[in-house]
């Protein structure tokens, strides 16, 4: 026979499991707080976290009150800059001249780890490519070397390396380009891009994976893991 829990002891359980929870959520969901006059600081913590890989999200705010929230972009000395619905914004401590958010408070957010994996050659179509190393993540980004079958519009690749070198942290080159195809080198381009204007193509691949996740979910040979 079963006996029900007593209530000192029920009540014990539900506080353990609780603890638990958010013991783990802890775990996977950091915060660093910074007044405005230690905009130093709170850039070189960013951007430590940026190189690193993961993605970092910025909320500000101003010396008049208002509070904005956007994805880390760039550092530059004492200067954060965010994305905030796709526009770059510059971000300066309360005193700041230059820049076009004047802060009192910054609070720096990232989540989990940083795994890198090693990414052996993939030959298909590119969606097809992606849609398979697509995991639940915070981010994942691409960095190697990308051979593109086919009549590749300049254009198309000149939209790509707009979207990874202005609006997100991460570069691309275009090695070479013909009436054959294209070759491509991505430093730590989000895969999204990749198959915004690539998903259609044919494409030789092989490189390095970048991906901010809670935990280990691609099975492919883990190089390092990083924390932040």
């Amino acid at each position: 026979m079963v006996r029900p829990m007593k209530r000192k002891d029920l009540i014990l359980t539900v506080t353990v499991i609780l603890l638990i929870a958010v013991a783990g959520v802890a775990l996977n969901y950091r915060t660093q707080h910074y007044k405005g006059g230690e905009i130093y600081e709170a850039a070189n913590h960013a951007y430590g976290l940026l190189v690193r890989g993961f993605n970092v999200t910025v909320t500000v705010k101003t010396t008049d009150g208002e509070i904005i929230n956007g994805t880390l972009f760039s550092v530059k000395g004492s200067t954060i800059y965010i994305i905030k619905d796709g526009e770059v914004l510059s971000v300066g401590g309360p005193s700041s001249t230059r820049e076009e958010i004047r802060a009192e408070e910054i609070h720096i957010f990232y989540h989990g780890k940083v795994y890198v994996y090693d990414l052996p050659p993939q030959l298909g179509k590119m969606g097809d490519i992606l849609d398979n190393l697509t995991v639940p993540a915070y981010s994942e980004r691409f960095g190697g070397t990308i051979y593109i079958e086919g009549n590749v519009s300049p254009i198309t690749l000149g939209m790509l390396k707009y979207r990874a070198d202005y609006k997100s942290y991460g570069s691309l080159t275009i090695n070479q380009i013909s009436s054959n195809g294209a070759i491509i080198t991505a430093n730590k381009v989000p895969l999204s891009f990749l198959k915004e204007y690539l998903g259609e193509y044919r494409v030789y691949m092989y490189g390095i994976l970048y991906v901010n996740s809670d935990e280990r979910n691609l099975n492919l040979k883990l190089l390092e893991v990083r924390t932040g």
